[in-house]
């Protein structure tokens, strides 16, 4: 029996974050919903997962497309389960800021803001109702970029999710939490 579903958008490569996350929502028992751009990357990551009993399902998602964001939404709370939803994608381009182009900061925006927004509103819509569930924000979409800071950025998410979606108020909907710890087995 399923413990509820789990939405990772932003699963690439099968040694990133997103698809071991994806495989540890699994081994917990959820069935797994993996979205990202590239369908052969899905499908290596779902076989893995299959492999080890779970349950899995992929889906094709532009992140910045908000008819693909609802579709992913349409398909992974047919069974109004999602407990757990992750937005993962990023690419982290450590371009000084004086050599970026315009072209390179619309797509990271559009990646990370806009994507991270389209994912986030979906992602709360379906929540919010049941009073229930967590939103992650990992990577790029949760700390400011590398040449905001003039240091390399650090490993780690930052301690609190601060992102413009838990500021403007939806904390009052949604009990977000972290409790998830990737270091036990």
């Amino acid at each position: 029996m399923s413990k509820g579903t789990a939405v990772v958008v932003g699963v690439g490569a099968e040694t990133g974050l997103g698809a071991a996350l994806a495989r540890r929502f699994a081994h917990e028992g959820m069935r797994v919903v993996i979205s990202g751009r590239t369908e052969k990357r899905l499908r290596a990551t779902a076989a893995g997962i299959d492999d080890a009993g779970g349950q899995v399902l992929i889906k094709v998602t532009d992140a910045t497309r908000e008819k693909d964001v609802l579709a992913l939404f349409d398909e992974a709370d047919v069974e109004a389960d999602v407990e757990l939803v992750v937005y993962n994608v990023g690419n982290n381009v450590a371009a000084p800021a004086l050599d970026t182009t315009s072209e390179l900061f619309e797509g990271l925006w559009r990646q990370n803001a806009l994507g991270g927004f389209l994912v986030g509103r979906e992602a709360a819509r379906r929540l919010a109702p049941h009073q229930k569930g967590t939103i992650l924000f990992t990577g790029l979409p949760a700390r400011p970029p590398r040449f905001a800071r003039g240091r390399p950025s650090s490993p780690l998410p930052p301690p609190r999710l601060r992102c413009a979606l838990w500021r403007r108020g939806w904390r009052a909907n949604l009990r977000l939490k972290a409790s998830i710890s990737l270091m036990s087995s």
